[in-house]
């Protein structure tokens, strides 16, 4: 290598770590709020107009009242154990009525749902049986 390349490659490989310097410390500052994901209180804090319905070791439930709809809350803390977890809406029937969504991993979710549903159950549609009935009364 002669003199000429050793000082471009010196010049480049500088520039390269000052460019990836800059690059992680913009990408950290572009995080708006943090993830929560391992940090369960981050993510389930009771604010005002919302009623918990369940907490415990594994799932945490509330509801948060709109004007409208009410919005479901559940907080999963330790992984299920089904890989294929469904909500649904449970009819005055006790039937499986309305589908609102899946669960799957630690984490947040939230579903819209009708201020006249009093249960959902979650449902494993692989091992076809239920996981857990949960009321949605908090008066």
């Amino acid at each position: 290598m002669t003199s000429g390349l050793r000082k471009a490659h010196k010049m480049i490989w500088m520039a390269l770590g000052l460019l990836g310097t800059v690059l992680i410390v913009a990408s950290i500052n572009s995080v708006k709020e943090p993830l929560g994901i391992d940090s369960d209180s981050a993510i389930s804090k009771i604010q005002k107009g919302t009623f918990s319905i369940e907490d415990d070791a594994q799932l945490s439930v509330s509801i948060e009242e709109l004007a409208t709809v009410n919005k479901l809350q559940i907080v999963v803390k330790k992984p299920l154990k089904s890989a294929a977890t469904s909500v649904y809406v449970i009819n005055k029937n006790q039937e499986r009525s309305i589908l609102l969504g899946s669960i799957d991993k630690k984490g947040l979710y939230t579903f819209d749902i009708e201020k006249t549903v009093k249960r959902v159950q979650l449902y494993d549609g692989i091992k076809k049986r239920i996981i857990r009935n949960i009321d949605l009364s908090w008066e």
